[in-house]
């Protein structure tokens, strides 16, 4: 039997937060389905959802949900190298193919490469998100769950 680790980015936190957004119920619908599995809160999903305007709300619905942040990995060179990696990729793609300067963020990075340092033995590194053309290709090896399609 395979079992998955599963982190969860921002925009499903978000989208799961707000009634009116239109991934909403596609968020809501993942996380109840999920709700006996692993899942987890990546260390930068933490403090990108600490910031929200809504934070109160934020962390009242992370409490419901059971989710708490993880900083596994976090304290060790090899997640910040490989999302410094993956990072450099990207920016390097973008002028490669004239797109300007880098719209993404480091965190986008350092929760995928958390997501992949999270598992131990015998778990698969999964990642549900909003955002799943981004992390499948920057970070192919995680099993990406996409809440659009």
């Amino acid at each position: 039997m395979t079992y998955e680790v599963i982190g969860l980015d921002t925009n499903v936190i978000i989208a799961a937060l707000d009634s009116r957004d239109v991934h909403h119920e596609a968020a809501v619908a993942f996380l109840e389905a999920h709700a006996f599995d692993f899942l987890t809160l990546p260390a930068a999903v933490y403090a990108e959802v600490l910031v929200l305007p809504e934070a109160k709300l934020a962390k009242r619905f992370l409490e419901a949900y059971r989710l708490r942040p993880v900083f596994a990995g976090m304290d060790g060179p090899a997640v910040w190298e490989l999302a410094a990696q993956r990072y450099t990729r990207y920016v390097a793609n973008r002028r490669r193919s004239r797109g300007g300067r880098p719209r993404r963020i480091l965190a986008d990075f350092l929760i995928g490469a958390q997501a992949l340092a999270l598992p131990g033995t015998g778990y698969v590194p999964a990642l549900a998100t909003l955002d799943a053309g981004f992390f499948k290709k920057y970070f192919p090896e995680l099993r990406v769950y996409d809440l659009v399609s």
